[in-house]
């Protein structure tokens, strides 16, 4: 496990998907992740790479230029958080993590490219950067984003309908779950406006997770009904975001920005059509980021 940590805050991170497995105030010794040790989501904060959810046919057509094209297998949320990631640099306050081609990874994804996730301490925030980069001579395609599980459990308290959400961005699309297989989206969106307090339930979760389109580079603050303490959570050019929880007893709240999204129902498998689909030019990068303030 890596650490780093400033006066406020002590980071752990573990090399295994460069995910991020610990938050913990210095002054109050609370833990604002979710430690993915029990129930049914054994995770923390995986980072989603190269493709977002469940793929329709559980394949992905790419486009290799030239009328060339390859049919390769794909698993739900990509391969990153299932690897292990090489440290390109560490400090006290920062950590970045580089993941490139291997002969595991070539067997699913046919592009030459850099996955840096970067960590870097900042007071009472941490920056969580991903930078895509493509290495090849060829255009690539990818989507990105994140699955952070936040601790709804900082106060001494489980009950997880004493916590709730606030937006800055009231407004935005809320894609609807497939009614015949909830495992896909269906791509009909409607309109969805934000109550002051977003209070929490295990029973919004029922049909899955909570889509939405709308709240790019955007803030979000999980709150107790009784607590001063808190998270600030943003995020910048990751256009859908995702709510989810388990219905288990677990007691966490993910919040997933993404460059990307599930596929729906009618998708087909070429790359090129996916939705919110990102495209790299050769030697071309980008750079996607979240935050994290805690109080």
């Amino acid at each position: 496990m890596i650490k780093i940590e400033n006066k406020k805050l002590v980071i752990l991170i573990n090399k295994f998907g460069a995910e991020l497995k610990s938050i913990k105030n210095k002054s109050n010794d609370i833990e604002y992740i979710w430690p993915g040790k029990e129930g049914s989501f054994k995770k923390s904060a995986p980072n989603l790479f190269p493709f977002i959810g469940n793929i329709v046919t559980g394949k992905i057509d790419y486009t290799l230029g030239k009328d060339e094209r390859v049919t390769l297998p794909m698993t739900k949320h990509g391969f990153a958080r299932d690897v292990n990631f090489e440290i390109l640099e560490q400090t006290e306050t920062t950590v970045k993590f580089e993941l490139k081609p291997s002969a595991f990874i070539e067997k699913m994804y046919p592009y030459n490219f850099s996955l840096i996730v970067e960590y870097v301490l900042e007071d009472d925030i941490l920056h969580h950067n991903y930078i895509v980069k493509n290495n090849g001579v060829i255009e690539m395609y990818y989507h990105i984003g994140g699955h952070t599980a936040f601790y709804c459990n900082y106060n001494g308290d489980k009950n997880f309908e004493n916590y709730y959400l606030e937006f800055s961005n009231k407004e935005c699309d809320l894609y609807k779950i497939d009614e015949k297989n909830n495992s896909f989206l269906s791509s009909n969106t409607e309109k969805y406006t934000f109550s002051q307090k977003f209070i929490l339930s295990k029973e919004k979760f029922q049909k899955d997770a909570l889509v939405f389109e709308g709240l790019e580079n955007d803030k979000i603050n999980i709150k107790h009904l009784n607590s001063t303490h808190g998270v600030e959570f943003g995020f910048e050019n990751l256009s859908t975001l995702t709510i989810w929880t388990s219905t288990d007893s677990s007691e966490f709240i993910c919040l997933e920005p993404w460059a990307g999204i599930t596929d729906f129902t009618e998708n087909s498998n070429t790359v090129e059509s996916k939705r919110n689909i990102q495209k790299l030019n050769s030697n071309e990068h980008k750079k996607y980021s979240q935050t994290i303030r805690v109080y």
